[in-house]
């Protein structure tokens, strides 16, 4: 997986755009990705990098538009393509996700209990349109403490 970064976007730079990789040794691969530039998106979020250290957990608002308030709304993760199918309340079987819709356009996702494995790309998508989240997750300080005896203990 690679990211590709697009700065000072403006409505004129909607369109489609080839994204190809080559692959030495092996055959190439490539598709079209169509952009949509808008200064009212559809779907957004707050923030879309977020980190949290293992074991703690972290928080993301996610908008969308009226006209998308009936529409579906899912909480994906891009390595294994699970997803989250937003209600009013939805819950994963383990309760490490929480996923709320307030049908007014905001769904909020808690993320409990982080791992170093949940790290990655996740999608939030309101009917056909979406938008890309990153988790990083990093690891929590040791709570450890070290002393050194000289005349004095020095913590």
């Amino acid at each position: 997986m690679f990211t590709v970064e697009l700065k000072s976007l403006q409505d004129s730079d909607s369109g489609y755009y080839w994204c190809h990789v080559e692959i030495s040794g092996g055959s190439d691969d490539g598709d079209y990705v169509y952009l949509t530039v808008s200064s009212d998106p559809a779907v957004s979020v707050i923030n879309s990098s977020v980190s949290g250290q293992e074991g703690g957990s972290v928080s993301v608002q996610c908008l969308y538009r009226a006209e998308y308030q009936n529409k579906q709304k899912k909480w994906c993760r891009f390595k294994d393509w699970s997803c989250f199918t937003v209600g009013k309340i939805t819950t994963s079987q383990n309760s490490a996700v929480l996923v709320s819709d307030d049908e007014k356009g905001s769904v909020s996702v808690e993320m409990r209990g982080l791992q170093k494995s949940d790290a990655g790309w996740y999608w939030f998508s309101a009917g056909d349109v979406g938008v890309p989240v990153h988790l990083t997750v990093t690891e929590r300080p040791s709570s450890k403490i070290t002393c050194i005896r000289n005349t004095v203990y020095t913590c």
